[in-house]
């Protein structure tokens, strides 16, 4: 059974039907892998046909994305790097600059960063102990910068090779409705604390209004501080 999502519904040509993954990534400007990495966390609807999936059109987020996909590489320079990187200046300060200028940078910036890594929703008796697991570094809303009180959910990094030893820790189990647990599956974890952008990024794809607000002014910040 494929698990249920509780995002909105877009309107548009694809509500009512079923389409491709390929038609879905279009639709909401990801890459082919981030759709199913949204169907792999239960959060967009879909079922398999033989090989393929088929994904539920009307649960395609309300909010397009607004640009493709950085490389991983790519965005985590973005993210994480304060100072231009000597690769490629040029075309970091150009991304830097369309964030201070934009009238809505968080939804850019979730745009470029949506492939940093794999965003799993994970149920847990006890979300909040796993904060104070040696192999996290938190962000989101259980960062305290955040400004954001979310007791009941907790969210962080963690090593792709140190997923499953976290799991088995914590006795997380995929989430079926509201999660408890938000886990950011990298190849390397981020500093402790995350960099500005990077916990902008992880607000911004809560999408709610407070998060997004506060992304918002995170970015501002960091930008000007380049």
């Amino acid at each position: 059974m494929h698990k249920h999502c509780h995002i909105s519904s877009v309107s548009g040509r694809h509500v009512g039907m079923e389409v491709s993954v390929r038609e879905a990534a279009d639709a909401m400007g990801v890459s082919d892998r981030r759709v199913r990495q949204l169907i792999a966390a239960g959060r967009i609807r879909a079922r398999r046909v033989g090989s393929q999936w088929l994904v539920d059109g009307a649960s395609l987020p309300g909010a397009p994305r607004r640009s493709r996909p950085l490389s991983p590489a790519e965005a985590w320079l973005l993210l994480a790097v304060d100072q231009a990187p000597t690769g490629r200046p040029g075309r970091w300060r150009e991304r830097r600059a369309r964030l201070e200028r934009d009238p809505d940078p968080a939804s850019l910036l979730a745009s470029w960063a949506a492939a940093r890594g794999d965003r799993l929703l994970f149920a847990a008796r006890e979300p909040r102990g796993l904060l104070a697991d040696p192999a996290v570094v938190r962000s989101g809303v259980s960062d305290p910068r955040s400004g954001i009180s979310a007791v009941d959910l907790a969210e962080a990094y963690v090593r792709h090779d140190d997923l499953e030893a976290v799991r088995r820790r914590h006795l997380l189990r995929p989430a079926v409705g509201r999660p408890d647990v938000v886990l950011h599956v990298v190849a390397e974890l981020p500093a402790d604390p995350v960099p500005p952008l990077v916990l902008a990024a992880d607000l911004a794809e809560h999408d709610g209004p407070r998060e997004l607000a506060r992304a918002g002014e995170l970015i501002a910040q960091a930008v000007r501080a380049a």
